[in-house]
């Protein structure tokens, strides 16, 4: 598959990124970069559909060292797309006074987040904190 990079701008783009990823996703994977917090909204939301968790230092977009993150692999349904539809959007990239590239964190989080096909293959996935988003060049198109 070929990737673009993403410019994640408002919540009506989100929205239309959310229905269009509903569609083609199998599984979403959410890495909590801080440290496990099973009382975050989105992990309780999550955790009726939770496939796997583990703990890794490697995943879409980031490799780090230390203790690693906890990752949840959570099945897609439509309650956890409907819970994702009530953020604001995952991040917002913008430009600082000096027209420098900067990441407005929203009132997702910094969580990195990944939707999967059927094949395991990334569709969308996110380095929330650094305001990258990757998407296949064929679902950008769609949006």
């Amino acid at each position: 598959m070929k990737y673009e990079n993403i410019t994640l701008a408002d919540h009506e783009q989100f929205l239309r990124l959310l229905s269009v990823l509903e569609k083609y996703t199998a599984v979403v994977e959410i890495v909590q970069i801080n440290g496990e917090d099973l009382n975050e909204p989105l992990i309780k939301a999550a955790m009726p559909y939770v496939i796997k968790k583990e703990t890794v230092n490697k995943w879409f977009g980031t490799k780090r060292g230390g203790k690693g993150a906890p990752k949840f692999t959570v099945r897609a349904d439509k309650t956890i797309f409907a819970h994702l539809r009530k953020y604001e959007h995952f991040f917002v990239n913008s430009r600082d006074e000096y027209g420098c590239d900067m990441v407005v964190e929203t009132d997702f989080g910094q969580d990195d987040i990944a939707f999967l096909d059927r094949n395991g293959e990334p569709l969308f996935f996110t380095t929330t904190h650094e305001g990258y988003a990757t998407i296949t060049a064929e679902l950008l198109k769609r949006i």
